[in-house]
């Protein structure tokens, strides 16, 4: 499996944003897209992407903006965040997929804190595998990868959903970037197939989402229905 970080053609226009900065968090070293080996159309296909935002749970406020956008999404949220409960319960009501960070493998009785906490979430993310295929086996919970590089034959061969990170678009805050990604996640989607989109929860993030709901040129999809 190869995995490269591919780098736009030009970002001068973002370099002249005032508002342009580089995140530095616990995404902030991983590769911006995924280049695995995919299935490419001979044809055009309904362009499709599954977004996920995290890692949530820090600022409600700026959480719940993506979850009022309307569009199906996923909910990556850190269990330990201050206002984590709160944002689960509001993903809970719009109906969208909840994921649990994890940073290591939970035990069965943490799971069922979890749950108790948390309601019927769908599943953990996490940025290592290790553990996670023997601790999630009969569970009926996914597998989020974020970093977006592991095997998935491991889970899979054992019967545990894993979904994995194709790209990240938000590295850098300057909205034209943001949407510029969105946008090359698009046009990729018209050859590939559906593609999930990790953004974080940021202002310029929501922002540059909901230009891209309103041009109607791509279908939202739940995690799960990929």
């Amino acid at each position: 499996m190869r995995v490269q970080t591919h780098v736009a053609p030009s970002v001068h226009p973002v370099l002249r944003d005032p508002s342009d900065s580089y995140v530095d968090d616990l995404f902030s070293k991983d590769d911006v897209v995924i280049d695995r080996a995919r299935t490419v159309s001979t044809h055009w296909l309904e362009p499709q992407l599954a977004i996920v935002v995290g890692l949530c749970g820090r600022a409600a406020s700026t959480d719940a903006a993506f979850i009022e956008l309307g569009v199906p999404l996923a909910v990556d949220l850190d269990p330990s965040a201050p206002q984590a409960s709160d944002v689960a319960a509001l993903a809970h009501q719009s109906g969208d997929v909840v994921l649990l960070h994890l940073e290591s493998a939970p035990t069965q009785a943490q799971l069922a804190r979890l749950r108790k906490r948390f309601g019927d979430f769908s599943g953990v993310a996490s940025r290592s595998v290790d553990g996670f295929v023997q601790s999630l086996d009969g569970t009926g919970l996914l597998f989020f990868d974020e970093r977006g590089d592991a095997d998935p034959e491991e889970f899979t061969r054992v019967g545990i959903p894993i979904v994995q990170r194709d790209a990240t678009v938000d590295d850098r805050t300057a909205r034209t970037y943001i949407r510029f990604m969105l946008d090359r996640s698009v046009q990729r989607s018209r050859r590939e197939g559906s593609m999930v989109v990790l953004m974080r929860p940021l202002a310029h993030s929501v922002d540059a989402l909901k230009g891209l709901i309103a041009t109607r040129s791509v279908q939202f999809v739940a995690l799960t229905q990929r």
